[in-house]
């Protein structure tokens, strides 16, 4: 009798251990957006510009950020438009600026920055090509206002395959650094424009 009963307990450590392991392997459908910038940053001096990030217009048309390979929607963990414009006010910074972000252009003016950065997300879309490849692709454009010229427009977009190990981070780090590669880009423009 006290063998089958440790039978019984081994059998259930097992099987609790297999659904811990499946779960924790199983296709999430939730993606945090993230970013990390790569590089060295640069502290700001006194006379660098000081810019306002204005949050961009999302005009994706839609909540989800991509599909699995079964059809199932990617949902981000947060807004898309914040993501990207944070993310964008982080990189200024990290380039040197004196950056702060704004919910509206008229906060933005309240506070008499040197430059206005604003913009709109067109495509942020992730696709599960198997378990252990995605694609990302990221469009954004950019608008940048100041009193001594006019508004500046430019596009910037970036398409990046990530193959890993299976896991849930492969979907984020895939978006985070397609999105790093198209922000690097649009801040270095931005600081030479502001230069």
């Amino acid at each position: 009798m006290n063998h089958f009963r440790r039978l019984s307990l081994a059998i259930c450590a097992v099987l609790l251990f297999a659904a811990a392991v499946l779960t924790g392997c199983m296709a999430q459908n939730n993606v945090r957006l993230l970013y990390n910038t790569s590089g060295s940053s640069v502290l700001p001096v006194s006379t660098a510009p000081r810019v306002t990030v204005v949050v961009f217009e999302d005009q994706r048309g839609r909540l989800d950020v991509g599909v699995r390979k079964d059809g199932s929607p990617f949902q981000p963990s947060s807004s898309v438009a914040e993501w990207v414009s944070q993310s964008l006010a982080d990189e200024l910074a990290r380039q040197g600026a004196q950056v702060s972000v704004a919910t509206s252009m008229a906060q933005a003016q309240a506070g008499q920055p040197d430059y206005i950065v604003g913009g709109v997300v067109e495509r942020v879309w992730l696709t599960e090509k198997s378990l252990s490849t995605y694609n990302a692709v990221i469009r954004i454009q950019t608008r940048l206002y100041s009193q001594k010229q006019a508004a500046v427009t430019k596009s910037f977009a970036s398409q990046q395959e990530k193959t890993g190990i299976p896991g849930s981070s492969l979907p984020e780090e895939t978006l985070s650094g397609t999105l790093a590669d198209v922000l690097g880009n649009a801040a270095m423009s931005i600081m030479g424009t502001m230069r």
